[in-house]
């Protein structure tokens, strides 16, 4: 377990689409969970993930370490934390594990978002206020 305060918890159910052909969720699936942890943190607190919105988050990398596979029927659980906050962009730490069994990790990954005006392309710095939501679960 990250001794990281949690930035979110989210439980989100698998579904029998969701595995491969061994029978365990699809490697692709985990990220998918990652960024929609993400994406819901993001749009709960106002920072609307859409080109619309003039600036916002893209995905700078991504990595997963996969530990165990899931099965279905499944919850899962998906911890996410403030690993770094830079000036134009923070780091993402998620973990993922069954509902039920919180201490089985399944899978560690993180995400670098940099903030960028969605028009021009260019890194902007971190929005104030974000920075501020972000800051009060950075130790």
């Amino acid at each position: 377990m990250s001794d990281k305060p949690l930035l979110a918890v989210d439980l989100l159910a698998l579904r029998w689409g969701d595995m491969d052909a061994l029978g365990h969720l699809n490697n692709t699936l985990y990220f998918r969970f990652f960024e929609q942890a993400r994406v819901e943190w993001l749009e709960h607190h106002g920072w609307r993930v859409s080109p619309d919105a003039g600036q916002g988050p893209v995905l700078a990398s991504t990595a997963c370490q996969f530990r165990q596979p899931l099965h279905y029927p499944a919850t899962v659980r998906v911890e996410t934390w403030v690993e770094r906050l830079g000036n134009s962009s923070f780091t993402l730490g998620h973990r993922l594990c069954p509902a039920d069994q919180p201490e089985q990790i399944a899978a560690e990954g993180e995400a670098v978002l940099v903030w960028v005006d969605y028009a021009s392309g260019a890194s902007q710095p971190l929005p104030e206020r974000l920075r501020a939501q972000l800051r009060e679960v950075v130790r």
